[in-house]
């Protein structure tokens, strides 16, 4: 009951925020684990690559959509992929007129195992930007940054 009113008593914009990344995660959950990513990149390249900047409060609009993101995994009682993750990020970015990257990278680890990771790359500093992802090299680009 107290998850249920600490989301009322979210703003608007929020909430309206968290149902859309609850929509787009659970779609990309199951995209991810029933489609192969040729089609998925296919449809990522052809719905959403071309879109011009649209907000004026993109600053704003990327945090309120991280946080969305991040308080949506909190409650989902699967573990999201960092790629379902990233997927959601880059359709909520990109339909807001944002011009976000989504960028799919391998790195050996000293193991000498293969890691692959999936990140969105806003060029603003922030939640989005991170240092750890320059160890990545990247494979995929989907998107046209700013």
């Amino acid at each position: 009951m107290g998850r249920l009113l600490r989301f009322w008593s979210l703003p608007l914009r929020e909430r309206q925020f968290f149902c859309e990344a609850g929509c787009l995660l659970l779609l990309s959950h199951l995209s991810v684990k029933t489609v192969p990513f040729r089609h998925i990149d296919r449809f990522l390249r052809n719905r959403w690559n071309d879109v011009t900047q649209r907000t004026s409060d993109s600053v704003e609009v990327i945090k309120l959509t991280d946080v969305a993101l991040s308080r949506v995994v909190n409650l989902l009682p699967w573990k999201n992929l960092c790629l379902s993750r990233s997927m959601a990020g880059f359709i909520m970015l990109r339909r807001r007129g944002i011009p976000a990257v989504m960028v799919a990278g391998v790195k050996f680890s000293e193991d000498c195992s293969l890691q692959a990771h999936a990140w969105i790359d806003t060029g603003h500093a922030g939640p989005s930007a991170n240092t750890e992802n320059s160890a990545f090299i990247a494979v995929v680009r989907i998107g046209q940054g700013s």
